[in-house]
């Protein structure tokens, strides 16, 4: 929780070329999961939806994420599943998504923004305060306002507003700028995300090809990652 990961706008090409310098000697390992699939990392089976890419990397009883995620319908939500896996310990108990970019490639603006936690295990995950969440970001075509999280600590709201085509980049260096969930033993949960239709910023339409850009997004910043990484663990 005390290192900042930020995504880095690299050609894909290079990006994917270097994937398997993230193999590391030390004790870290990027794991990339993208497009409907899934990957053990620290005790969780992480599956991700269609349009959902991420970075992990576990340290010390904790995942840093870094995400990626491509919303190409109105009022959409895509979901990152955390099962705990049997028989391999006890899962990380603390996940943290460190930064994220959100694409809106659905023709229209967003005018909020959700986190969700769907909780079915014994124990529940939980947002541990709104000082442990993404601050509302703002930027070209974007201005997320204001934050609120519910009283039982499992849906965190961002009302504001992004422009249909353009990209939002969520968290940041600065200290509580990331998103914690408290995973206690026994927890068994559905992250998801839902964008909110209706905002006020100008409709663009979709590119036909929008969907391939998740690819770009999905390997953008790999090198960075596994460059930070190494020297925080070693």
């Amino acid at each position: 929780m005390s290192s900042r990961l930020r995504w880095a706008s690299v050609a894909v090409g290079a990006a994917l070329a270097s994937l398997g310098a993230l193999r590391m000697s030390s004790a870290a390992t990027a794991t990339l999961i993208e497009q409907d699939s899934s990957e053990v990392v620290d005790g969780w089976n992480i599956t991700t939806a269609p349009g959902v890419a991420l970075v992990a990397i576990s340290s010390n009883n904790e995942i840093y994420i870094e995400k990626a995620a491509n919303f190409t319908v109105p009022d959409q939500g895509l979901q990152i599943s955390f099962d705990p896996v049997a028989g391999v310990g006890s899962p990380a108990t603390l996940i943290d998504f460190t930064d994220e970019m959100v694409q809106n490639n659905t023709g229209q603006a967003f005018s909020g923004f959700d986190f969700l936690l769907l909780n079915i295990g014994s124990a529940n995950a939980t947002f541990p305060g709104v000082s442990n969440v993404f601050a509302p970001p703002k930027g070209t075509g974007y201005d997320y306002t204001s934050v609120n999280l519910n009283g039982t600590g499992d849906v965190l709201s961002y009302t504001g507003n992004q422009d249909a085509g353009t990209t939002s980049s969520w968290g940041s260096a600065a200290v509580g700028d990331n998103l914690l969930i408290d995973a206690p033993a026994g927890s068994d949960f559905t992250f998801k995300e839902q964008s909110e239709s209706g905002g006020g910023g100008t409709a663009v339409p979709v590119p036909a090809a929008a969907w391939q850009s998740l690819a770009s997004l999905a390997v953008l910043g790999l090198i960075r990652v596994g460059r930070r990484a190494k020297r925080r663990l070693t």
